[in-house]
């Protein structure tokens, strides 16, 4: 399992919390074989009854993301010469509209909504390049909790990725504190070609831009606000700020107050009550559900 692990790490540059969840999916999915199976040779039709199995204890989402990273266990099988041939190749089970997201979101579900972001097909051309730099800003939401102007008004010397870090300029129209936050992974990366390639695309592609530091390149006719709009509706999310709004609940599970008040950009302590008021009124909702 460490050298699979390891495999993901340096094709994909998963971050640690990513890496342990697969690790779990793998482990789940072994326990589904019986003592006389080996679930490194199970066959296609097993791996179905399996997947008919997980349907019916998780939502499709969850189990489209578990199926991918069965893929790349056997994709991984294969590389190393422990498996010939490929049960479970680019298998997907065909959703549905997803209904509309709303109340805080675990960590589980933030890293789901970034796996079907990336896999979103797109028109060759500007909008491949576009849903690159849509996977940029939604990464950046989700890791970093970046309200629509702080990423609107980042620039290329913001990012530093020999440091790892993301120096995030203060946002005048909801007065968010400029700070310095680190970089995930396979953040990195991305960054990389987004700064070195796809950025330089569209740079080029733009009528009326010659040259600008700007992180997210915008046209005299296209406002930021278009660009999260278009990102909200692909993942059909009441409001993007919901993302940074979960990331900033997950950060108060595991930070003190004041750590992430910086993490957040908030000038003041009091911002962060809505969080617990809004989390304490959620629970209640839960129990009720099982009082009814």
């Amino acid at each position: 399992m460490k050298e699979f692990l390891q495999h993901l790490k340096d094709h994909y540059h998963y971050t640690e919390s990513t890496l342990v969840e697969k690790e779990k999916q793998v482990l789940l999915w072994k326990d589904l074989c019986s003592r006389k199976q080996s679930f490194d040779k199970i066959g296609t039709t097993e791996l179905l009854k399996m997947i008919a199995l997980q349907q019916k204890k998780y939502e499709l989402i969850t189990v489209n993301n578990q199926i991918k990273t069965i893929e790349q266990y056997f994709d991984y099988l294969q590389l190393t010469g422990k498996r010939k041939d490929h049960p479970l190749k680019n298998f997907r089970i065909k959703t549905p509209k997803r209904l509309l997201i709303t109340g805080f979101l675990t960590e589980e579900e933030l890293q789901d909504i970034e796996e079907e972001f990336k896999e979103r097909k797109y028109k060759k051309g500007q909008y491949t390049l576009f849903g690159k730099r849509n996977q940029v800003i939604v990464s950046l939401i989700i890791y970093q909790g970046l309200s629509s102007g702080c990423l609107r008004e980042l620039t290329i010397q913001d990012i530093d990725l020999e440091k790892g870090l993301i120096r995030v300029p203060q946002a005048t129209e909801n007065r968010l504190k400029e700070r310095v936050l680190p970089l995930e992974a396979s953040q990195i990366l991305e960054l990389y070609k987004y700064l070195n390639k796809t950025r330089a695309e569209l740079l080029q592609i733009s009528k009326t831009v010659q040259e600008t530091d700007k992180l997210f390149i915008l046209s005299e006719k296209t406002r930021f606000s278009s660009i999260t709009s278009q990102i909200r509706k692909q993942i059909n999310i009441e409001s993007l700020q919901l993302i940074r709004n979960s990331r900033i609940n997950l950060w108060l599970k595991q930070y003190n107050l004041r750590e992430v008040q910086y993490k957040s950009g908030f000038r003041y302590l009091r911002s962060l009550e809505y969080f617990n008021q809004t989390e304490l009124e959620n629970l209640k909702q839960e129990i009720e559900k099982y009082l009814k």
